[in-house]
C-alpha cells in the first residue's frame, strides 16, 4: 500500500522544494518593501518567521512521509530525485521567467531595480535568502539519506 502513495509523496516533496524556493523570494521581496525602522525593528524576528514557513513545516512533512516509509532506499533516492527536480525546475523557471520590475514601457531586471533601489537593503536580504535556499536544497536532497544513514549508525 506504501508503495503505491510513493508517486503522491513524491509530487508532494517536489511541491515542497519549489514552493519554498518560490514563496521564500516572494517573501524577502516582501520584507524588502517595508521601511526601514520596521526592517531594523523586525529583521531578526521576520528572518526567522520566514525561515520557519520555508524550512520547517516541510521538514516536518518531509519527515513525516519518510518514516511512512519506514526509510528504505527505494523510498529515499526516489524523493530525493523528486527533490532534485523540484530545484531544478525552480532555477529553471526563474531563468526563463527572470523577475523584473516594469515601470511603462520599461523593464529593468529585479536585482538591479532592488540595487538601485538600495544596496544596503539588497545585501541585507539576499545572505538569509541564499540561507533558505542551501537549507532547502539541503532538506529536498540529502536530508532523506542523512536519515537513512543515521539510521544504520543507530543499530549498531
Amino acid at each position: 500500500m506504501r508503495y503505491l502513495l510513493t508517486p503522491i509523496t513524491m509530487f508532494i516533496w517536489y511541491l515542497l522544494t519549489y514552493l519554498g524556493l518560490y514563496y521564500g523570494m516572494v517573501l524577502m521581496l516582501w520584507m524588502f518593501s517595508l521601511s526601514w525602522i520596521w526592517l531594523i525593528i523586525g529583521y531578526t524576528f521576520l528572518i526567522g518567521i520566514i525561515s520557519f514557513l520555508v524550512n520547517s513545516l516541510p521538514a516536518l512533512i518531509n519527515y513525516l512521509i519518510l518514516k511512512f516509509y519506514r526509510l528504505n532506499w527505494f523510498s529515499i533516492i526516489a524523493h530525493s530525485i523528486a527533490g532534485l527536480l523540484g530545484i531544478i525546475y525552480f532555477y529553471y523557471f526563474i531563468y526563463q521567467n527572470p523577475p523584473t520590475m516594469v515601470s511603462g514601457n520599461e523593464s529593468i531586471p529585479m536585482l538591479k531595480a532592488l540595487w538601485n533601489q538600495s544596496w544596503l537593503k539588497t545585501i541585507l536580504l539576499i545572505i538569509p535568502f541564499i540561507g533558505l535556499q542551501l537549507g532547502l536544497i539541503y532538506q529536498g536532497i540529502f536530508s532523506p539519506i542523512t536519515m537513512k544513514l543515521e539510521e544504520k549508525e543507530n543499530e549498531y
